[in-house]
């Protein structure tokens, strides 16, 4: 028994390093049976998420692909996530394991597939074959019908379709404080593998996923530079932060805490949010006033001719006649020959 003990436990060990390494084939370790079934879709209740179909994922440059693939999907799951109270690094990690990064048959083009979920999308799905594990660790292999994406966005948006429905509310943040509830509350419910929450936390862990449980923005480290005669103890309280702190972020030996002269020390990181780009002030553009109207005066004067009247002098002027009458107080129309009238 404790060979077979003992066999069981380094073939899990290998599994996860597989994992990680972004190599072997995904279904060796998640095998999703989810019964649910959502609106919008054609999947059957008892089928809607199943493995990644088997797929081994071969590297170049390993490091390099990884970050690219993590670049490529991670502002996306961090708004989703943002706005469906979700771990955006649960969403990332379950997309490398279930994809193999991107690099399964079902994950990558023209399928984008990320999380194996079965049925159809939008009229479109794809037939593989897959690995299931019957509960027991034995594994046996099906062909069904996943859902086909346009692009990545598309699945991730499905993913969390998925998560808002009712089975799932232990993965939501007001539910599950850390990401490792999350991914203990997945195990045997989004996957029957039953160290599945162990490839996903190693996953994050590796790849500073919980950076993308943050605001888009990015860290801020504090550094010190020893001197001769310092402490770490001294420096610590020289910041006001922790010993445990400055141990911890340097890796320093917590029995000796031994530093050294010119040594750089991390003090504190500090995670600062990228401004939030505000829209452009419109410039107001004061509006004159309307013009006064220049004041009426009467500086003018005008001698009456024969033939002229009230009406036809006002009118050569532009004034009205009971104006004219006014500004040369005349009490009727009655005017003379040779009178001088004021007018405008």
């Amino acid at each position: 028994m404790k060979r077979i003990k003992a066999l069981r436990v380094a073939r899990q060990q290998r599994r996860r390093k597989q994992v990680l390494a972004g190599t072997g084939a995904v279904a060796a370790v998640s095998s999703i049976t989810v019964g649910a079934l959502f609106s919008g879709h054609t999947a059957q209740a008892a089928d809607d998420v199943v493995a990644t179909p088997n797929q081994t994922a071969i590297f170049s440059d390993v490091n390099q692909q990884h970050a690219a693939f993590i670049k490529s999907i991670g502002d996306t799951a961090r708004d989703l996530a943002g706005k469906n109270d979700l771990y955006a690094s649960v969403m990332i990690a379950q997309a490398i394991l279930e994809s193999s990064w991107g690099n399964s048959g079902l994950g990558a083009a023209p399928n984008y597939n990320l999380f194996g979920i079965k049925g159809s999308f939008n009229g479109q799905s794809v037939n593989m074959s897959t690995s299931e594990d019957d509960g027991t660790g034995k594994r046996y292999t099906i062909n069904a019908g996943f859902r086909r994406y346009d692009n990545y966005a598309q699945s991730l948006q499905d993913y969390v379709t998925l998560l808002n429905q009712p089975m799932y509310a232990g993965a939501h943040r007001k539910a599950a404080p850390t990401y490792q509830d999350v991914t203990k509350f997945l195990t045997g419910r989004y996957a029957t593998a039953t160290d599945y929450n162990i490839h996903l936390n190693d996953l994050i862990e590796k790849y500073h996923l919980t950076d993308y449980d943050r605001p888009a923005g990015k860290m801020v480290t504090t550094t010190y530079t020893v001197q001769a005669g310092d402490s770490v103890s001294a420096i610590a309280a020289k910041f006001g932060v922790s010993i445990s702190q400055i141990v911890s972020l340097n890796n320093l030996d917590a029995g000796t805490m031994m530093i050294y002269p010119n040594q750089v020390l991390k003090i504190k990181e500090t995670w600062v949010p990228t401004p939030v780009p505000q829209p452009a002030a419109q410039a107001t553009v004061a509006k004159a006033a309307p013009a006064k109207p220049a004041p009426v005066t009467y500086d003018h004067t005008h001698t009456v001719t024969a033939g002229e009247s009230i009406a036809s002098i006002s009118a050569q002027y532009h004034m009205s006649a009971d104006e004219l009458k006014s500004v040369n107080d005349l009490q009727s129309n009655l005017i003379l020959v040779g009178q001088s009238l004021k007018v405008r």
